[in-house]
């Protein structure tokens, strides 16, 4: 009987772990499916995380509300298109002169493209000596036939995602506490909704902590680089200065495919070794400096994350929805850290009630039956 009731509590944990795992791939081909929809939604909930702190600024000095959260999102879309506007020409520019700088690219590595040529035919060479009866035609890869949007329809689609994206954030910033915080104040207190309300307010703080104060350094960043790369003659440094604030969201990633694209252009605009390496040198003394010193003073070891783990989530995020996905990667990981910490520290002993909970979520707005 023993052994009976042992086999069948395996049996039963063999079949638990069988459901979650059909549940967890039903819900990544879910999420793949749905990304469309997915995607806009997250990055209006990130983006309201990292603009709550200019709105409750604006309500400190007695703006309300659903105005501070318009002015703000009216704000970042005139940043947004000043910046555009500012680097539209040169970035097209560099992309209408592709073509003719790969040439050139290919024209100053000859030599050691030659070299490696060279190398690669001693190889085949001692491949022969050594197996000559080994086949030496690979087979191409079968073509695949691929379907692609027409521009307008790509072009309508990013529009939309972007209509949803400022529209979502504007009502989360405009509503204010969350509507865990307003069922909550419905409901009355209670021991769950307390614990809600506390890890709802940790993991809100600390993610628009962090997100601020990565954007600033980000800003920082993208000024250096300008500075930089002015002073040692690039031409567009504004460009490359926006690139680098972009790109720097994306950790290692990121700074690697600036350092690729400033050492790809100064190789093309300059004659010799010397300024590309200076070029290349400059920004990765600027990212050593941004990595190693400034982003752990600032942002602290709290959020910090495994450099293999962020590149495990890129590669999934890439694969799961493409460019978007490497965007929202590591927000989503942060966030996934702030979470586990918030449930380990809602426990505490020394938790602030429900009164002051609500407003650390909302200084201004503090709902009925939150006392």
């Amino acid at each position: 009987m023993q052994f009976v009731s042992t086999s069948a509590r395996d049996w039963s944990r063999r079949g638990q772990q069988a459901l979650v795992a059909i549940a967890v791939v039903f819900v990544i081909w879910a999420l793949h499916v749905a990304k469309s929809a997915v995607v806009p939604l997250l990055f209006a909930a990130f983006l309201a995380m990292l603009l709550s702190p200019a709105v409750a600024l604006l309500r400190h000095i007695g703006a309300p509300r659903g105005v501070a959260a318009g002015a703000v999102m009216l704000s970042l879309v005139a940043i947004v298109g000043l910046g555009f506007n500012a680097t539209w020409q040169p970035a097209r520019a560099w992309l209408e002169e592709a073509p003719q700088t790969m040439r050139t690219l290919e024209r100053k590595l000859r030599p050691v493209t030659g070299f490696i040529a060279k190398v690669e035919s001693v190889s085949e060479q001692a491949e022969r000596v050594t197996d000559p009866g080994a086949a030496k035609s690979v087979a191409a890869p079968p073509a695949k036939a691929t379907e692609r949007k027409s521009t307008i329809a790509s072009t309508q689609d990013w529009l939309i995602a972007i209509l949803t994206t400022l529209i979502v954030t504007y009502f989360l910033l405009a509503a204010g506490p969350s509507l865990l915080v307003r069922t909550e104040a419905a409901l009355g207190a209670r021991t769950l909704n307390k614990r809600l309300l506390r890890l709802s307010a940790r993991i809100s703080d600390d993610l628009s902590r962090y997100f601020a104060t990565v954007t600033l350094i980000n800003v920082a960043l993208g000024i250096a680089t300008t500075a930089a790369m002015y002073w040692l003659g690039m031409p567009n440094p504004l460009l490359w200065g926006v690139v680098a604030f972009v790109l720097n969201y994306v950790p290692y990633a990121g700074s690697a495919a600036t350092l690729v694209l400033l050492t790809v252009v100064a190789l093309v605009s300059f004659d010799g070794l010397g300024k590309p390496l200076a070029v290349a040198g400059s920004y990765l003394f600027l990212t050593t400096i941004e990595g190693q010193f400034v982003q752990p003073i600032l942002v602290g070891r709290r959020l910090d994350v495994s450099p293999l783990i962020v590149i495990l989530c890129l590669w999934f995020g890439g694969w799961l929805w493409g460019i978007a996905g490497v965007a929202l990667a590591v927000p989503l990981l942060v966030s996934a850290k702030a979470l586990r910490l918030g449930l380990g520290a809602a426990e505490s002993a020394d938790a602030p009630p429900a009164g002051t909970l609500y407003k650390k979520l909302d200084r201004h707005h503090q709902p009925a039956g939150a006392t």
